[in-house]
């Protein structure tokens, strides 16, 4: 499910459902379905599914460093990713999460992670310090996209989860961070993908389930990554490359 805690509500009472899937994580508490609706799920009996349990890595490798700081010093000793599920387990209504692994390590970290968590765990101390690592990624986080990719393919090109990605990199960590890998991996394809070919056709918004104003965001956008001394140097650089 992608949509509003009130359109969840409502479309729990229309069937009987056998189970129900949902992104729901410690940052997007009381966003699309929620706590709320993962609480409506539990009283119905209905299981839940939980999708985006790390929001597109948002929750681990793309932490602020400040965040990342904060979790390493802790005295848990938990991984980012462990603290992400443990705040889900924690939770009864929670019947699965969906967790993407790239590495045995990953796998075993999970495996690890899972067989210890018992709903009830966390503490008030604990459930406060994850307020704290949400209020840093909050500060440092320009757009709301997980990366989810259903706004691709884009009819222009536009490779808008990629340019989201490199935007927020330049707040998460520094600026010459995020125009660095937007350089890497969006400036100098042989296909152009800049916002800038962008005709306003609303496909992308259409199909975000973050509601986001993407038309508008990826213009916001384009401006950080690629301001006019860089649009110069990469049309040079594109004309050079691609004679």
């Amino acid at each position: 499910f992608h949509g509003t805690t009130d359109m969840f509500l409502k479309i729990l009472d229309v069937y009987d459902w056998d189970f129900c899937q949902i992104q729901y994580n410690y940052l997007d508490e009381h966003t699309q379905a929620g706590r709320a609706g993962l609480e409506a799920a539990e009283a119905k009996g209905i299981p839940v599914i939980i999708m985006e349990p790390l929001r597109g890595g948002k929750l681990v490798d793309l932490l602020p460093d400040k965040a990342k700081k904060l979790i390493a010093e802790n005295e848990r000793g938990w991984s980012p990713a462990e603290w992400a599920f443990r705040w889900l387990w924690n939770q009864t209504g929670v019947t699965c999460v969906l967790s993407g692994m790239n590495t045995k390590k990953m796998i075993a970290e999970n495996i690890r992670a899972a067989s210890r968590m018992r709903p009830g765990t966390l503490t008030e101390e604990d459930q406060a310090f994850l307020g704290q690592i949400c209020d840093i990624i909050r500060e440092r986080t320009k757009v709301g996209c997980t990366g989810c990719r259903y706004c691709q393919p884009c009819p222009k090109g536009v490779d808008i989860p990629a340019l989201f990605r490199c935007y927020n990199a330049m707040y998460a960590e520094n600026k010459a961070t995020g125009r660095k890998e937007y350089m890497q991996t969006v400036a100098l394809r042989r296909e152009p993908a800049f916002a800038t070919q962008c005709v306003r056709c609303g496909k992308c918004e259409k199909v975000c389930p973050q509601g986001l104003k993407v038309m508008d965001l990826i213009q916001e956008a384009d401006r950080a990554v690629r301001p006019l001394h860089l649009r110069i140097g990469y049309a040079a650089a594109r004309k050079f490359m691609f004679r």
